[in-house]
């Protein structure tokens, strides 16, 4: 992998310092590299900017350097593509971003020595219907969650699998997650840890319901979610990974599904996911 682009969190300090240590490692070695065009102004680097577009034709791997939000944002532009990204982490957590500044150089030695793995992570696709009509259809790495808002009632919530009615329920709404986003809203939520590096599968969870024994579910990856939701005439958000927004109205369907495509990652021999997992929730 000869050419990397650079893609940096413009509201981080930290991300410019980390990303001009980058610089300086690609240009000492004399490595092609592009920078996506708002940083590329920003770090002075004119000559090597690039918009996504540009970015998803040319570069053979894209470090984003940033939290796992501007990994989630950046990641969607190049769904599908199979270009591998490595996440540097400047936010808090870190579970997608989860290589540490500190590990810059380390990790960029090991992708030029072919030191590297690439994961395929499996992600959701999302149809909202209207009237038997499909209105929108999206995708998400993490998870869409259908929430309330803060003024209104509980929800109404039908959830169907494989066109089965398998619960009703009422509380603020539900998550459907990947195994890669089960360590995100979901796990706030009380739902479980499942490992994206073995396992495809959708994770549902609810969001405080009032039935005190619902719990979250583990369904396959080849299984099909359809949700209803009464609101009694107030709106409902549905999100994406906490980036793209609809409107849900009373009478909407919500179907969703194992995508079929999938998000390419960076993984270094160093970085297991249960070393992770207890390094960012300081269990050790």
């Amino acid at each position: 992998m000869d050419k990397a682009a650079l893609i940096v969190n413009l509201d981080k300090k930290e991300a410019f310092t980390v990303a001009e240590r980058a610089i300086e490692w690609f240009e000492k070695r004399n490595k092609d590299f592009l920078i996506e065009k708002r940083a590329a102004f920003q770090l002075s680097q004119k000559q090597r900017e690039a918009n996504y577009e540009k970015i998803k034709n040319e570069a053979d791997y894209i470090i984003i350097i940033g939290g796992d939000g501007t990994f989630l944002h950046s990641s969607h532009h190049f769904i599908g593509s199979e270009i591998p990204l490595l996440g540097i982490n400047v936010g808090h957590l870190g579970f997608l971003t989860d290589v540490e500044t500190e590990e810059l150089i380390k990790a960029l030695e090991m992708i030029d020595n072919c030191n590297f793995s690439i994961e395929k992570r499996m992600m959701i696709q999302i149809e909202h219907y209207r009237k038997e009509q499909k209105i929108d259809s999206t995708y998400a790495i993490n998870d869409y969650v259908i929430n309330r808002d803060p003024d209104s009632q509980m929800l109404k919530i039908k959830l169907y699998i494989n066109n089965e009615l398998v619960n009703k329920f009422r509380g603020d709404g539900l998550i459907i997650a990947t195994p890669t986003g089960s360590t995100a809203y979901s796990l706030s939520a009380g739902g479980p840890i499942i490992n994206p590096h073995q396992i495809k599968a959708i994770l549902i969870t609810p969001i405080c319901p009032h039935n005190l024994h619902l719990r979250p579910m583990v369904i396959s990856d080849q299984e099909k979610i359809r949700i209803k939701v009464e609101s009694n005439g107030r709106t409902v958000k549905g999100c994406a990974d906490g980036r793209r927004k609809n409107e849900i109205v009373p009478g909407d369907e919500i179907n969703i599904s194992g995508a079929d495509q999938e998000l390419s990652i960076i993984k270094l021999p160093d970085r297991t996911f249960y070393s992770i997992v207890k390094e960012k929730m300081h269990l050790a």
